[in-house]
């Protein structure tokens, strides 16, 4: 299973990117109408290369945060979940851990919006270097723990009626 965010967490940074691409425009027009000042040709010129260069701006804002937040994920097997965080453009760390490593999974849903759109975080502690693992905004966080857990029961099931293959998933 891949699970990446919420579809809500592109939907902040798209609202946010919309408002400041017409806060010019309506600035412009709020402030001609209240003074009845006209630009001429060469000030029209420059007006709309500059609200083209925001714009410009703006596009090259939301599609690296876009990328930031689709390329965040987890890929979870039946052996080990991988997280993916991707924390700038040309910037990506991985690191995975073993299913039977895991000591704890806990969900958070908080608040009336969360428990609405069926969003929160998830929180699965560790024995090893990395203790805590967390991940937000994910969609269905209960279908995630309850997949995890399954794999860790059926893994922890593997390991004690076969114990040669203790010996592959340590490493030894």
């Amino acid at each position: 299973m891949v699970c990446r965010r919420h579809w809500l967490a592109y939907a902040a940074d798209t609202v946010v990117v919309i408002i400041l691409f017409i806060l010019p425009y309506a600035a412009y027009r709020m402030l001609g109408l209240a003074t009845s000042i006209t630009l001429t040709d060469g000030l029209q010129t420059l007006a709309t290369f500059f609200y083209l260069t925001w714009f410009l701006l703006l596009w090259a804002y939301f599609f690296v945060a876009w990328t930031n937040v689709y390329l965040d994920a987890w890929v979870i097997t039946d052996r080990r979940i991988v997280d993916i965080e991707q924390t700038g453009l040309f910037h990506r760390s991985v690191s995975d851990f073993r299913i039977e490593k895991i000591q704890n999974i806990m969900v958070k849903e908080v608040g009336f919006i969360a428990h609405s759109f069926g969003y929160g975080s998830i929180i699965v502690e560790t024995a090893g270097e990395r203790i805590k693992l967390e991940f937000d905004l994910l969609p269905n966080p209960t279908k995630v723990r309850d997949l995890i857990s399954e794999c860790h029961d059926k893994c922890l099931a593997r390991l004690s009626t076969n114990p040669d293959s203790r010996d592959l998933a340590t490493g030894d």
